[in-house]
């Protein structure tokens, strides 16, 4: 598995261009503040960046979300590579295997990653989610539309 470019994908046109205009237009977030990214997590934001600015999807407020996908993703990269080496179960001084800590680290990022991921349209079902709840326009919903539609209502303004 080459870090240059790891395996997230998201298809190209899946989702509908943003608000601004073509897909090249969209700009993606710096890492938060005291992220600290190191080389792999940052290659990991470089691509998951790329792949949300070349589908179209306006990612500028994703920049917490998206830390948290690359540091797991890499952290998930690394206890795999553990199990490889070492195995997924140790034995107990009775005979009994048990699961090593690195095997567990690996669930615990899986399971992680599967939370995640969605959160940033970054699995088909996600993206096919938002781009039916955007519909061809694609403008957030007014949270407080009706409130304001039902207090401007009633008065002469």
């Amino acid at each position: 598995m080459s870090d240059e470019k790891p395996p997230f994908n998201v298809i190209p046109g899946g989702f509908p261009k943003s608000r601004n205009g073509k897909a090249g237009e969209l700009h993606s977030p710096e890492p938060p503040p005291g992220a600290n990214l190191t080389t792999q997590e940052r290659r990991v934001w470089n691509y998951i960046c790329d792949g949300l600015r070349e589908s179209g999807i306006d990612h500028r407020a994703a920049g917490i979300t998206i830390k948290v996908i690359c540091q797991t993703y890499v952290d998930w990269l690394d206890a795999i590579k553990l199990c490889t080496k070492h195995g997924r179960y140790l034995t107990s001084k009775n005979g009994d295997p048990y699961d090593a800590p690195h095997s567990n680290n690996e669930k615990r990022c899986k399971q992680d990653l599967l939370k995640w991921l969605p959160e940033a349209c970054l699995t088909i079902p996600s993206m096919t989610a938002a781009q039916a709840k955007l519909g061809d326009e694609g403008p957030q919903d007014d949270l407080f539309g009706d409130l304001v539609t039902h207090a401007v209502g009633g008065r002469n303004v």
